[in-house]
């Protein structure tokens, strides 16, 4: 298990991106605070009732739904990791929209996967 100190070899891009954490019946309203290829950050007013490894799916109203599990709870801040091929496109999106930090996600006519 790992304490969060690790060097990680993907850079995060900050953004305010509105979003949802759906697991099983329950929805939980946040926002990302940054994300990065395999993972993102999830801000949330108050502190959910979610446990490490539980596994979800991230709205995102302007891109979709992604996979992930959560890997990490510190007060009112999920560590998520995207758990599958083409749900690791985050960051992709923030790049595109071309504003740091980004304020919506863009998508592009471009494959997002090159």
């Amino acid at each position: 298990m790992s304490d969060g100190s690790e060097r990680r070899e993907d850079d995060r891009l900050d953004v305010v991106w509105r979003a949802t954490l759906v697991v099983g019946d329950q929805t939980f309203q946040g926002r990302l605070v940054d994300v990065s290829t395999a993972g993102a950050r999830l801000h949330f007013d108050a502190a959910p009732a979610l446990t490490t490894g539980t596994e979800g799916l991230l709205k995102i109203t302007e891109l979709g739904e992604f996979a992930a599990r959560v890997a990490w709870i510190r007060g009112i801040d999920v560590g998520l990791q995207m758990v599958a091929g083409p749900d690791l496109l985050l960051k992709k999106f923030a790049e595109a929209s071309g504003e740091y930090p980004s304020q919506h996600p863009t998508q592009s006519d471009r494959d997002p996967l090159t």
